[in-house]
């Protein structure tokens, strides 16, 4: 498996063991926010999804009565900024990454659930030859070819 460095590799089992979910999904996520530059930007913090970190967000708590219970209970929620043309506003982690890994987180987002447009042609217009292999790595993990 490829890795760009060790301390990659010691992010991507160290992401394992956090979220203890060996699906395919969460190995590609897992493997690319490992990547240093990626782990250093947001301080090894990642929230419950492994790509919640993108977006400026708050929690709010709610409370709520069970229907059938009638059980009081507490319900987070999580309210995302948005800026005046209802877009989504990015973290400042994810701001200030470069282009390329921009790209690559992307990818990872989109390998990870596809709920994201990727464009893999510009894409491969920002990576050097290392992420292009991180690249060719994180499709064969989610195709599961390792």
């Amino acid at each position: 498996m490829f890795f760009v460095s060790e301390e990659h590799e010691a992010n991507y089992n160290l992401l394992l063991g956090l979220y203890k979910v060996y699906d395919t999904d969460y190995k590609v996520a897992c493997y690319v926010l490992g990547l240093p530059e990626i782990y250093k930007s947001t301080g090894g913090r990642f929230g419950e999804y492994p790509f919640d970190w993108m977006y400026k967000f708050k929690e709010v708590e709610k409370e709520e009565v069970d229907f059938w219970t009638k059980e009081k209970r507490v319900v987070i929620e999580r309210l995302y900024e948005e800026d005046e043309n209802g877009k989504e506003v990015e973290s400042e982690a994810y701001g200030t990454l470069s282009s390329g890994y921009r790209k690559i987180v992307e990818l990872g987002r989109n390998l990870f659930n596809s709920s994201n447009e990727f464009n893999l042609c510009d894409a491969l217009g920002t990576w050097d030859s290392t992420l292009f292999e991180v690249f060719q790595q994180a499709v064969m993990i989610r195709r599961e070819i390792t």
